[in-house]
Protein backbone atom coordinates (compact mmCIF):
# COMPACT_ATOMS: atom_id res chain seq x y z
CA UNK A 1 0.00 0.00 0.00
CA UNK A 2 1.36 3.65 -0.73
CA UNK A 3 2.33 5.69 2.08
CA UNK A 4 -0.75 7.68 3.57
CA UNK A 5 -0.01 10.83 5.04
CA UNK A 6 -2.97 10.28 7.11
CA UNK A 7 -0.91 7.52 9.04
CA UNK A 8 1.29 9.93 11.75
CA UNK A 9 4.85 9.20 12.08
CA UNK A 10 4.69 10.62 15.12
CA UNK A 11 3.39 10.46 18.30
CA UNK A 12 0.65 12.86 19.84
CA UNK A 13 3.23 12.53 22.95
CA UNK A 14 5.27 14.80 21.00
CA UNK A 15 1.91 17.81 20.20
CA UNK A 16 2.12 21.17 22.63
CA UNK A 17 -1.15 22.15 20.91
CA UNK A 18 -3.48 19.18 19.53
CA UNK A 19 -5.67 18.82 16.32
CA UNK A 20 -8.01 21.65 15.85
CA UNK A 21 -10.85 21.35 17.80
CA UNK A 22 -13.32 23.80 17.10
CA UNK A 23 -14.11 26.53 13.86
CA UNK A 24 -16.01 29.56 14.67
CA UNK A 25 -18.40 30.96 12.12
CA UNK A 26 -20.04 34.12 12.24
CA UNK A 27 -23.74 34.57 10.32
CA UNK A 28 -26.38 36.35 10.02
CA UNK A 29 -28.67 33.36 8.85
CA UNK A 30 -29.09 31.13 11.66
CA UNK A 31 -31.73 29.40 10.36
CA UNK A 32 -30.29 28.44 7.14
CA UNK A 33 -26.78 27.55 8.95
CA UNK A 34 -28.60 25.35 11.75
CA UNK A 35 -30.43 23.36 9.04
CA UNK A 36 -27.36 22.79 7.18
CA UNK A 37 -25.36 21.26 10.29
CA UNK A 38 -28.51 19.31 11.93
CA UNK A 39 -30.37 18.03 8.89
CA UNK A 40 -27.79 18.05 6.33
CA UNK A 41 -24.49 16.76 8.29
CA UNK A 42 -26.51 14.99 11.91
CA UNK A 43 -25.03 17.29 14.12
CA UNK A 44 -26.42 17.73 17.92
CA UNK A 45 -27.09 21.69 19.19
CA UNK A 46 -26.50 23.20 21.97
CA UNK A 47 -29.41 25.04 21.23
CA UNK A 48 -29.03 29.33 21.08
CA UNK A 49 -27.69 31.43 23.95
CA UNK A 50 -28.81 35.04 23.76
CA UNK A 51 -25.94 37.24 25.06
CA UNK A 52 -26.02 40.33 27.15
CA UNK A 53 -26.88 43.27 25.30
CA UNK A 54 -23.80 45.17 27.30
CA UNK A 55 -20.86 46.10 25.66
CA UNK A 56 -19.59 44.86 28.97
CA UNK A 57 -20.45 41.47 28.79
CA UNK A 58 -17.28 39.04 28.44
CA UNK A 59 -18.15 37.39 25.39
CA UNK A 60 -18.59 40.67 23.24
CA UNK A 61 -15.16 41.70 24.99
CA UNK A 62 -13.17 38.71 24.07
CA UNK A 63 -13.90 38.19 20.50
CA UNK A 64 -15.20 41.84 19.71
CA UNK A 65 -18.56 42.85 19.18
CA UNK A 66 -20.65 45.93 19.51
CA UNK A 67 -24.22 46.28 21.05
CA UNK A 68 -26.06 44.59 18.38
CA UNK A 69 -28.15 41.35 19.15
CA UNK A 70 -25.95 38.22 19.83
CA UNK A 71 -26.65 34.73 19.77
CA UNK A 72 -24.34 31.61 19.72
CA UNK A 73 -24.38 28.10 19.53
CA UNK A 74 -22.28 24.86 18.83
CA UNK A 75 -22.41 21.71 16.81
CA UNK A 76 -21.24 18.56 17.42
CA UNK A 77 -21.43 15.05 17.74
CA UNK A 78 -20.58 12.18 20.08
CA UNK A 79 -19.45 8.51 20.38
CA UNK A 80 -18.66 7.35 16.93
CA UNK A 81 -18.34 10.25 14.28
CA UNK A 82 -17.18 13.02 16.82
CA UNK A 83 -14.43 15.57 15.67
CA UNK A 84 -14.15 18.89 15.17
CA UNK A 85 -17.12 20.92 16.97
CA UNK A 86 -18.28 24.07 14.66
CA UNK A 87 -19.13 27.80 17.10
CA UNK A 88 -21.76 29.66 15.60
CA UNK A 89 -22.19 33.36 16.32
CA UNK A 90 -25.68 34.90 14.94
CA UNK A 91 -24.89 38.73 14.42
CA UNK A 92 -27.04 39.92 11.67
CA UNK A 93 -26.02 43.73 12.05
CA UNK A 94 -22.59 46.22 11.84
CA UNK A 95 -20.65 43.40 10.40
CA UNK A 96 -18.86 42.59 6.54
CA UNK A 97 -18.73 39.54 4.99
CA UNK A 98 -15.24 38.73 5.53
CA UNK A 99 -15.25 37.23 1.87
CA UNK A 100 -17.60 39.34 -0.84
CA UNK A 101 -18.46 36.34 -2.90
CA UNK A 102 -18.22 32.61 -3.29
CA UNK A 103 -14.73 33.08 -5.42
CA UNK A 104 -11.95 30.39 -3.89
CA UNK A 105 -9.29 33.24 -4.69
CA UNK A 106 -10.74 35.35 -1.76
CA UNK A 107 -8.16 35.39 0.88
CA UNK A 108 -10.31 33.88 4.48
CA UNK A 109 -11.81 31.41 5.65
CA UNK A 110 -13.46 29.17 3.35
CA UNK A 111 -14.66 25.98 3.80
CA UNK A 112 -16.02 23.44 6.70
CA UNK A 113 -15.18 19.80 5.89
CA UNK A 114 -17.02 16.48 6.67
CA UNK A 115 -16.13 12.88 5.41
CA UNK A 116 -19.65 11.21 4.10
CA UNK A 117 -19.44 7.76 2.38
CA UNK A 118 -22.18 8.25 -0.25
CA UNK A 119 -21.80 11.79 -1.53
CA UNK A 120 -24.62 11.07 -4.41
CA UNK A 121 -27.24 10.75 -1.83
CA UNK A 122 -25.91 13.32 0.21
CA UNK A 123 -26.49 15.89 -2.44
CA UNK A 124 -29.87 15.07 -3.07
CA UNK A 125 -30.64 15.50 0.98
CA UNK A 126 -29.13 18.89 0.58
CA UNK A 127 -30.74 19.79 -2.55
CA UNK A 128 -33.76 19.01 -0.74
CA UNK A 129 -32.85 21.26 2.17
CA UNK A 130 -32.31 24.55 -0.53
CA UNK A 131 -28.36 23.82 -0.49
CA UNK A 132 -26.85 23.93 -3.59
CA UNK A 133 -23.87 22.24 -5.04
CA UNK A 134 -21.37 24.09 -6.85
CA UNK A 135 -21.30 21.09 -10.06
CA UNK A 136 -22.03 18.16 -8.14
CA UNK A 137 -19.92 15.30 -7.07
CA UNK A 138 -16.09 16.29 -8.51
CA UNK A 139 -14.02 12.80 -8.80
CA UNK A 140 -9.93 13.82 -8.42
CA UNK A 141 -7.18 12.03 -9.27
CA UNK A 142 -4.06 13.04 -6.22
CA UNK A 143 -0.31 11.72 -6.07
CA UNK A 144 0.47 10.24 -3.11
CA UNK A 145 4.05 10.60 -1.55
CA UNK A 146 5.14 7.22 -2.87
CA UNK A 147 3.61 8.20 -6.33
CA UNK A 148 0.78 6.00 -6.75
CA UNK A 149 -2.35 7.88 -7.94
CA UNK A 150 -5.92 7.42 -6.30
CA UNK A 151 -9.26 9.24 -6.60
CA UNK A 152 -10.50 10.76 -3.95
CA UNK A 153 -14.31 13.03 -4.57
CA UNK A 154 -15.94 16.13 -3.05
CA UNK A 155 -19.12 17.70 -3.23
CA UNK A 156 -19.07 21.42 -2.40
CA UNK A 157 -22.38 22.90 -0.76
CA UNK A 158 -23.36 26.93 -0.93
CA UNK A 159 -23.64 27.67 2.76
CA UNK A 160 -24.37 31.33 4.26
CA UNK A 161 -21.87 34.16 4.43
CA UNK A 162 -19.65 32.74 1.08
CA UNK A 163 -18.93 29.68 3.36
CA UNK A 164 -18.23 26.34 1.46
CA UNK A 165 -19.73 23.28 3.00
CA UNK A 166 -17.89 19.98 1.58
CA UNK A 167 -18.56 16.30 1.61
CA UNK A 168 -15.40 14.43 1.50
CA UNK A 169 -14.57 10.60 0.36
CA UNK A 170 -11.69 8.81 -0.08
CA UNK A 171 -10.91 5.34 -0.98
CA UNK A 172 -11.26 2.70 1.15
CA UNK A 173 -7.52 1.67 1.12
CA UNK A 174 -6.79 4.59 2.69
CA UNK A 175 -7.03 6.20 6.22
CA UNK A 176 -10.40 8.20 6.10
CA UNK A 177 -10.07 11.80 6.60
CA UNK A 178 -12.06 11.61 9.76
CA UNK A 179 -14.07 9.15 11.77
CA UNK A 180 -17.23 8.23 10.21
CA UNK A 181 -20.91 7.27 11.83
CA UNK A 182 -21.03 3.68 10.29
CA UNK A 183 -24.72 3.62 10.97
CA UNK A 184 -25.17 6.96 9.27
CA UNK A 185 -21.95 7.41 6.56
CA UNK A 186 -21.52 11.05 8.13
CA UNK A 187 -20.01 12.54 10.60
CA UNK A 188 -18.47 15.75 12.35
CA UNK A 189 -16.35 17.87 10.45
CA UNK A 190 -12.31 16.68 10.18
CA UNK A 191 -10.86 19.46 8.74
CA UNK A 192 -11.12 23.44 7.62
CA UNK A 193 -9.68 25.45 4.76
CA UNK A 194 -8.87 28.69 4.36
CA UNK A 195 -6.96 30.75 1.28
CA UNK A 196 -4.11 32.79 1.97
CA UNK A 197 -1.71 34.85 0.54
CA UNK A 198 1.37 34.31 2.82
CA UNK A 199 2.21 30.64 2.92
CA UNK A 200 5.40 30.48 3.80
CA UNK A 201 5.12 33.51 7.28
CA UNK A 202 1.48 31.11 8.06
CA UNK A 203 3.20 27.46 7.79
CA UNK A 204 6.44 28.97 9.96
CA UNK A 205 3.93 29.72 12.84
CA UNK A 206 1.99 26.58 12.59
CA UNK A 207 5.36 24.72 12.97
CA UNK A 208 7.41 26.99 15.59
CA UNK A 209 4.45 28.51 17.44
CA UNK A 210 1.94 25.65 17.05
CA UNK A 211 4.28 22.84 16.93
CA UNK A 212 2.11 21.24 14.00
CA UNK A 213 3.72 19.34 10.92
CA UNK A 214 3.37 20.10 7.33
CA UNK A 215 2.32 16.41 5.54
CA UNK A 216 1.55 17.58 2.30
CA UNK A 217 2.76 20.93 0.33
CA UNK A 218 2.61 20.52 -3.10
CA UNK A 219 1.51 23.04 -6.66
CA UNK A 220 -0.19 21.99 -9.12
CA UNK A 221 -2.64 23.71 -12.25
CA UNK A 222 -6.25 23.92 -11.73
CA UNK A 223 -8.69 21.97 -14.14
CA UNK A 224 -11.42 22.24 -16.10
CA UNK A 225 -14.73 22.30 -13.26
CA UNK A 226 -13.71 23.42 -10.01
CA UNK A 227 -15.34 22.53 -6.91
CA UNK A 228 -14.32 26.05 -5.81
CA UNK A 229 -15.26 28.29 -8.89
CA UNK A 230 -11.36 28.54 -9.73
CA UNK A 231 -10.38 29.70 -13.18
CA UNK A 232 -8.82 26.65 -15.22
CA UNK A 233 -4.82 26.80 -15.06
CA UNK A 234 -4.16 28.83 -12.30
CA UNK A 235 -1.56 27.44 -9.97
CA UNK A 236 -2.64 26.21 -6.26
CA UNK A 237 -0.67 25.37 -3.36
CA UNK A 238 -1.85 22.86 -1.53
CA UNK A 239 -1.17 22.19 1.98
CA UNK A 240 -2.55 20.03 5.08
CA UNK A 241 -0.85 20.76 8.29
CA UNK A 242 -1.65 18.37 11.25
CA UNK A 243 -0.99 18.22 15.10
CA UNK A 244 1.88 15.13 16.01
CA UNK A 245 0.18 11.69 15.79
CA UNK A 246 -2.88 13.04 14.37
CA UNK A 247 -4.80 11.65 11.26
CA UNK A 248 -7.64 14.12 11.56
CA UNK A 249 -8.46 17.52 12.71
CA UNK A 250 -6.29 19.09 10.24
CA UNK A 251 -5.78 22.56 8.71
CA UNK A 252 -5.95 22.77 4.32
CA UNK A 253 -4.22 26.09 3.30
CA UNK A 254 -4.78 27.26 0.07
CA UNK A 255 -2.38 29.52 -1.91
CA UNK A 256 -2.87 30.93 -5.31
CA UNK A 257 -0.06 33.41 -5.49
CA UNK A 258 -0.65 36.32 -8.05
CA UNK A 259 -4.30 34.96 -8.73
CA UNK A 260 -5.15 35.65 -4.69
CA UNK A 261 -7.87 38.41 -4.27
CA UNK A 262 -7.71 40.77 -1.03
CA UNK A 263 -11.00 39.85 1.52
CA UNK A 264 -13.07 42.75 2.43
CA UNK A 265 -11.12 43.76 5.94
CA UNK A 266 -10.49 42.04 8.86
CA UNK A 267 -10.07 37.97 8.96
CA UNK A 268 -11.83 37.46 12.61
CA UNK A 269 -15.10 38.58 14.44
CA UNK A 270 -17.36 40.43 14.27
CA UNK A 271 -17.01 40.02 10.43
CA UNK A 272 -19.22 37.32 9.05
CA UNK A 273 -17.40 33.86 7.55
CA UNK A 274 -15.56 31.53 8.96
CA UNK A 275 -13.30 33.49 11.79
CA UNK A 276 -11.15 31.26 13.92
CA UNK A 277 -9.34 28.05 14.78
CA UNK A 278 -9.13 26.80 18.38
CA UNK A 279 -7.22 24.29 19.73
CA UNK A 280 -6.35 22.46 22.90
CA UNK A 281 -3.26 22.47 24.81
CA UNK A 282 -1.55 20.57 27.81
CA UNK A 283 0.80 24.40 27.86
CA UNK A 284 -0.58 27.10 27.55
CA UNK A 285 2.23 29.44 28.53
CA UNK A 286 4.74 27.35 26.48
CA UNK A 287 2.31 28.33 23.46
CA UNK A 288 2.38 32.18 24.79
CA UNK A 289 6.02 31.99 25.48
CA UNK A 290 6.86 30.34 21.60
CA UNK A 291 4.16 33.53 20.69
CA UNK A 292 5.96 36.64 21.65
CA UNK A 293 9.53 34.85 20.31
CA UNK A 294 8.27 34.86 17.03
CA UNK A 295 6.45 38.27 17.55
CA UNK A 296 2.67 37.18 16.82
CA UNK A 297 0.19 39.57 17.76
CA UNK A 298 -1.79 38.94 20.77
CA UNK A 299 -5.41 39.61 21.25
CA UNK A 300 -5.77 38.36 24.85
CA UNK A 301 -2.87 36.97 26.98
CA UNK A 302 -3.58 34.16 28.55
CA UNK A 303 -6.61 34.82 31.26
CA UNK A 304 -9.49 33.29 32.63
CA UNK A 305 -11.61 34.20 29.59
CA UNK A 306 -14.95 33.04 28.74
CA UNK A 307 -15.13 31.74 25.63
CA UNK A 308 -18.11 29.66 24.83
CA UNK A 309 -18.43 25.88 24.63
CA UNK A 310 -14.64 25.02 25.12
CA UNK A 311 -15.03 24.17 29.06
CA UNK A 312 -11.72 25.79 29.52
CA UNK A 313 -9.71 27.41 32.59
CA UNK A 314 -6.93 29.50 30.47
CA UNK A 315 -7.48 30.51 27.23
CA UNK A 316 -4.94 32.93 24.74
CA UNK A 317 -6.21 34.19 21.34
CA UNK A 318 -3.60 35.37 18.38
CA UNK A 319 -3.65 36.48 15.07
CA UNK A 320 -1.06 34.55 12.90
CA UNK A 321 0.74 36.31 10.14
CA UNK A 322 -2.26 36.11 7.81
CA UNK A 323 -4.04 37.83 9.95
CA UNK A 324 -6.40 34.81 11.07
CA UNK A 325 -7.59 34.26 14.76
CA UNK A 326 -6.15 31.60 16.40
CA UNK A 327 -7.18 30.46 19.72
CA UNK A 328 -5.61 27.97 22.23
CA UNK A 329 -6.94 27.02 24.96
CA UNK A 330 -6.37 24.79 28.27
CA UNK A 331 -8.63 22.96 30.78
Amino acid sequence: MAEDIFIPKSSSDEALVHQLHTVTYVTSDKVSVERAFKQGYGLQSSGWVMSDASSQNPVRDYFGFGDGPLEYCVFYKVGTGANIQVRVFYYPENSELIRQNYDGLIVGGAAISFPHSDLHAHEQKMLGLGFNSTNGVNEMDFKSPAGDIYTSAEIVFYAPDNVYLLGIRRPEIFVPVGPTDPQTGVAAPAYSARCVDNADDILEFLKKVMGHEVRRDITFPIGDSSAMLLPNGIQARFIQAFAPGSSTGYMVLMDYGKDNKPNAGSLGTPNRGITMWSYQTHNIDAVFARAIEHNVKILHAPSNHFSPFLNSRKTLLMEDPGGFMIEVFQI
